[in-house]
């Protein structure tokens, strides 16, 4: 583990980090419960994530034998991003998150808060979005004009380019967005290249834990470069949280 202030960094095998990971998640959402009486957690989408989501599913053991889960009846899902396709397609976000991990689990309906990217008006879409994630946290009791949202916790990817949730880098719109929480985004060389929708720099950075999980040894070294710093220029590097903390789950180069 390399730690910097507010930043944690911690590498292994798939297996390693995905336990580690789940672990922490885990942790986290038994201590925003104690703290404030629910678990706001933020999704991510993409590859990387699936073994996650199904481990989460899971639970781990703890030192006594016992499988520790998420208490689900107490979480809220967000999703970081999406893609403007079908809720069911097999390339939604939604979709892989449904087959690993929702799927499995018992949690609300009321609960689970998807983007609806699918709508043909990207900019409506996302205000709805806005006001979807307005609403619960004004409902939760947040208290002042709710400037930003503060989540739980936010997993987030790692693209090839540097690129995060859909922040894309080029996109100067999307990444210097400083008062909106959702944005709709066009994307012609993403992968898959189209229309999506994606949390802000500035919904992203109020939350009290961010988590990157990247399970691609192929993006291994650029999850080191952007922990050290030396990497400064792509979107992901832009993460950096207000009053929260950064944990890196990354493979062995």
């Amino acid at each position: 583990m390399n730690a910097a202030s507010d930043k944690f960094f911690y590498t292994g095998t798939e297996t390693e980090i995905t336990e580690r990971a789940t672990a922490f998640i885990i942790a986290e959402a038994y201590r925003a419960i104690s703290d404030h009486g629910r678990f706001s957690l933020v999704l991510a989408g993409g590859n990387s994530p699936r073994s996650l989501y199904r481990q989460l599913a899971q639970g781990v053991a703890t030192s006594n034998g016992e499988i520790r889960c998420i208490p689900w009846e107490k979480t809220w899902l967000f999703w970081g991003d999406e893609r403007s396709m079908p809720a069911d397609h097999q390339e939604s976000n939604y979709q892989m998150a449904r087959e690993t991990l929702l799927s499995q689990i018992s949690i609300s309906e009321e609960h689970v808060f998807r983007m609806p990217a699918e709508q043909e008006d990207g900019n409506i879409a996302a205000k709805e979005y806005e006001e979807t994630i307005r609403s619960f946290f004004i409902a939760s009791g947040s208290r002042s004009q709710l400037n930003f949202p503060v989540f739980d916790l936010v997993i987030l990817g790692l693209g090839d380019d540097g690129h995060t949730a859909s922040l894309f880098p080029g996109n100067a719109e999307s990444l210097q967005e400083t008062k909106r929480w959702v944005v709709a985004v066009n994307e012609p060389l993403a992968k898959p290249p189209g229309k999506r929708l994606t949390l802000t720099l500035p919904a992203i950075n109020h939350a009290r834990n961010i988590l990157f999980f990247s399970t691609s040894r192929d993006k291994a070294g650029l999850a080191q470069r952007i922990f050290s710093t030396v990497e400064k220029e792509v979107p992901a590097s832009l993460v950096e949280p207000v009053k929260g903390k950064t944990f890196w789950f990354s493979v062995q180069l």
